[in-house]
């Protein structure tokens, strides 16, 4: 509309309204500029006070934060140090369990030995117990043992272990055999005939019923204190006085002599095979018992 009304007016009138239009918008303009100007200003101010506080919060974090950062350094030096002595340790642990477990194997070995040895010992005890032969057993346990002086405890044994030990029924029996032995050569005079005067005198003299009953009650004291030995199953003290009595009566010359000698020599028999079994059997386990004291004081003193 503004178009065509121009093309009605005259080129002064045109030129003084396009003047006009252009005063106002170039008011307009540097009104706007001035707004914008005005805004960036406010904008700035706003940016730099915006700054200046997130600069505030900074220094002011970074205040607090710095005792934080200092004292997480020394928690990581530290961290790093005990990893360190954390991976030493478990070298060293590790080195020590290898140790350990060699040491064990080496104990378990011996361990394994002993309880072998243990075994071999009651399993020969059993036997030697029931009067049976032992012979294998008794191999067994010097194997076991590994010990030469155990194996000369042990030679006495080697001669009776394929018929075995006697048992205690028959130590008790040859000792009863031998103690009516003893009372048998009480009963009678001490020597035989006499071929001189002294030995007259002497064969009187033991003739005389005084001296028979005091050789008779000596003769039962002796074979009384044998047989409490034997009942006791003391059979080291009533070998003893076995041969006490039988070194007496055989330099005496005492009446059936030979039964005495034959009753001796059957007990001397019968009890020397269970004497040497019990001296093994206490030696044997006193080695044993020495065996394990060592091993676990040793165990004891690597620790």
């Amino acid at each position: 509309m503004q178009y065509l009304r121009c093309l009605f007016l005259t080129p002064e009138e045109a030129l003084s309204r396009e003047r006009v239009r252009n005063e106002i918008a170039r008011e307009k303009l540097s009104g706007a500029r001035l707004q914008r100007a005005g805004e960036e200003e406010h904008y700035e101010a706003e940016v730099k006070h915006l700054n200046d506080e997130l600069q505030a919060k900074r220094d002011s974090f970074a205040a607090v934060a710095r005792p934080l950062l200092t004292e997480y350094d020394d928690v990581f030096l530290a961290q790093h140090y005990y990893q360190e002595v954390s991976n030493i340790l478990e070298g060293h642990v590790r080195v020590m369990s290898q140790l350990a477990d060699r040491e064990l194997e080496g104990y378990g070995y011996v361990g394994k030995r002993l309880v072998g040895a243990g075994l071999h010992l009651e399993a020969l005890r059993v036997r030697l117990a029931r009067g049976e032969p032992f012979r294998r057993e008794l191999s067994a346990a010097l194997r076991g043992a590994s010990s030469p002086d155990l194996a000369v405890v042990a030679a006495p044994l080697m001669a009776v272990g394929d018929r075995g030990v006697p048992p205690p029924a028959a130590l008790r029996a040859t000792g009863f055999d031998l103690a009516r032995a003893v009372e048998a050569a009480g009963s009678g005079p001490a020597r035989g005939p006499p071929r001189g005067w002294l030995d007259l005198l002497k064969f009187r003299t033991s003739l005389s019923p005084t001296m028979l009953e005091m050789r008779q009650a000596q003769a039962r004291r002796a074979a009384a204190h044998f047989l409490a030995h034997v009942e006791k199953g003391e059979y080291r003290q009533a070998l003893d006085v076995a041969e006490t009595i039988h070194a007496e009566a055989m330099r005496e010359g005492v009446p059936n002599a030979e039964l005495l000698d034959s009753a001796f020599t059957a007990f001397r028999n019968t009890v020397l095979p269970a004497l040497a079994a019990d001296m093994f059997l206490r030696y044997s386990r006193a080695s044993l018992d020495s065996a394990r004291y060592a091993c676990v004081e040793k165990m004891l003193m690597e620790e």
